[in-house]
C-alpha cells in the first residue's frame, strides 16, 4: 500500500510520488530529512551462497531480485522527492565503476585445443573508459540531507590476454560494451562532537546495466562441430568446447548495489577508514543482435550473482584497500563452481590514480569462452581506479577521501 491506496500485488513498487514505498520483503518509510533511511541498506542481511541448482530452482534468483528492488524503492524514493538539480559538465564523480588494468601472472593459461596449452601469460590487459554524459547533481554532502547523483555511463571495455606462443599470441579478447544509469547518494551520519574532530559518511549507489560481451570470434561453439554453408556440424555438439576460436556472445542485464561506510574521517581529509560491500544479479537475454545462443546458455547459465567486501585504510591521502568477492553462474550444466576474488591493493597519492595490486583467482577463469577451465591465479599488476580531476574536486568540495 502507498499513500493509503492499494498496490497491484504484494510485489508492487510505489509511484515516484510515493512517500512510503511496499517493497518485496522490506518496507522503508520515508521520512524528514533529519532521519537516514538510507542506511538501512547496509543492514540486509547475510549473502546466501547456497549451490547454483538451488538458484537455478528459482528460490535464490527471486530473493536477489527482492533485495535490489527493495534497494531500487530506497534510493528512488529520496531522489523524487528532491528538487534544485544542477547538471556538472566538467568534472562528473565516478562512484563504482569498472577500471583499467595491466597485470601478469606467473600461472599459466589453459585452452582446450591450443597446442601449447598451459601457455604462458606475456600480459593482460582490460582498457574501461568511463564516458560521462552530464551528471545531475542535488543536495551537498556535507548537509543533513546529504547529496545525490544521477548518472549516464557509456563504458566500451576491452579485456586482452597475450600468451607466449610462436604464432597466434593474443588469445580472441573480450568486448565489453554497456551502458550504466546510476543512482548514488552521500551524506553525513552525524554532526562532530566539537570542532576539528573526525566525522563519519555514507555512501549508496545503484548501477542499472544493459551491455554486450562476446569475443568477436566466429568459429563453432563446440570442439567436434565444423562450420559449413548450412552452420556448424553436428547441430548437437559435445563438450569441450571450442576454446580456440569459438564464438562466444550474450546480451546481458544486470543490477548492482554498492555501499561504502566511513569513519575517523579527518577535516583535512588525510586519514580515513573504510568498509563496504556489493550485491550484484545479472542476467543474459536473448534479446536483440549479438545476443545469446540456446547451445551457449545451456552451458554458460542464465545468468550470474555476486557479492563482495571491502576495507579500506588512507592514511596522508594514500589508500590501501583489500577486497573478497564471489561470484556463480545459475542455470548452467554441468554446475560450475564459485570463482573468489581477493585483492589488496596501494595507490598513492603522487599516483594520481595509478596504484599496484597483488590479487588471487580460485574457481572457473572469467575470460569469455575459457568459463570452464579452472583456476587458480597469482596476479600481480597497475591498475587506473580514479581520474585526477575528479580527486582534484573531492578535496576542493570537502569529501571524504576513498570514494569509490
Amino acid at each position: 500500500m502507498c499513500n493509503g491506496r492499494e498496490t497491484a500485488g504484494p510485489g508492487s513498487v510505489c509511484a515516484p510520488d510515493a512517500d512510503a514505498c511496499e517493497c518485496p520483503r522490506a518496507r522503508v518509510r520515508s521520512t524528514g530529512a533529519g532521519d537516514n533511511p538510507l542506511a538501512t541498506g547496509l543492514r540486509s542481511g547475510p549473502v546466501n551462497h547456497g549451490a547454483s541448482r538451488a538458484w537455478g530452482a528459482g528460490g535464490g534468483v527471486q530473493r536477489w531480485w527482492a533485495a535490489l528492488l527493495w534497494g531500487t524503492c530506497v534510493l528512488l524514493a529520496g531522489v523524487v522527492r528532491a528538487d534544485g538539480w544542477h547538471v556538472e559538465y566538467d568534472a562528473p564523480i565516478p562512484l563504482f565503476l569498472d577500471r583499467s588494468y595491466i597485470l601478469d601472472s606467473p600461472n599459466r593459461i589453459r585452452r582446450q585445443g591450443a597446442p601449447n596449452s598451459p601457455e604462458k601469460l606475456i600480459f593482460e590487459a582490460q582498457v574501461a573508459p568511463n564516458l560521462f554524459l552530464p551528471q545531475l547533481h542535488h543536495g551537498d554532502f556535507t548537509r543533513p540531507g546529504g547529496e545525490y547523483f544521477l548518472s549516464l555511463i557509456i563504458t566500451p571495455a576491452v579485456q586482452l590476454r597475450i600468451v607466449d606462443t610462436p604464432s597466434d599470441p593474443a588469445i580472441p579478447p573480450s568486448f565489453i560494451a554497456k551502458a550504466t544509469f546510476q543512482v548514488a547518494h552521500l551524506r553525513p551520519l552525524a554532526k562532530p562532537r566539537a570542532e576539528g574532530a573526525a566525522v563519519r559518511g555514507l555512501a549508496l549507489a545503484l548501477n542499472v546495466i544493459v551491455g554486450h560481451y562476446s569475443n568477436g570470434e566466429s568459429g563453432c561453439f563446440y570442439s567436434n562441430q565444423t562450420r559449413g554453408e548450412s552452420g556448424c556440424t553436428p547441430s548437437e555438439g559435445q563438450l569441450p568446447l571450442n576454446e580456440v576460436s569459438g564464438s562466444f556472445t550474450t546480451n546481458l542485464f544486470r543490477m548492482e548495489f554498492h555501499s561504502r561506510l566511513a569513519f575517523d574521517v579527518e577535516p583535512d581529509l588525510r586519514n580515513a577508514w573504510l568498509v563496504g560491500g556489493f550485491a550484484a544479479f545479472e542476467l543474459n537475454t536473448s534479446m536483440g543482435p549479438g545476443r545469446i545462443t540456446r547451445a551457449q546458455r545451456f552451458v554458460y547459465g542464465d545468468g550470474h550473482w555476486a557479492a563482495g567486501v571491502m576495507g579500506q585504510r588512507t592514511w596522508s591521502n594514500h589508500r590501501f584497500p583489500l577486497e573478497v568477492s564471489v561470484s556463480q553462474p545459475f542455470g548452467e550444466t554441468p554446475s560450475q563452481r564459485a570463482t573468489w576474488k581477493a585483492e589488496f591493493g596501494v595507490y598513492p597519492r603522487w599516483g594520481a590514480g595509478f596504484g599496484v595490486f597483488a590479487r588471487y583467482v580460485k574457481g572457473q577463469d572469467y575470460y569469455n569462452i575459457l568459463f570452464l577451465e579452472p583456476v587458480a591465479l597469482w596476479q600481480f599488476g597497475l591498475a587506473f581506479e580514479l581520474n585526477p580531476g575528479a580527486r582534484l574536486r573531492a578535496a576542493e568540495e570537502g569529501r571524504p577521501p576513498g570514494f569509490p
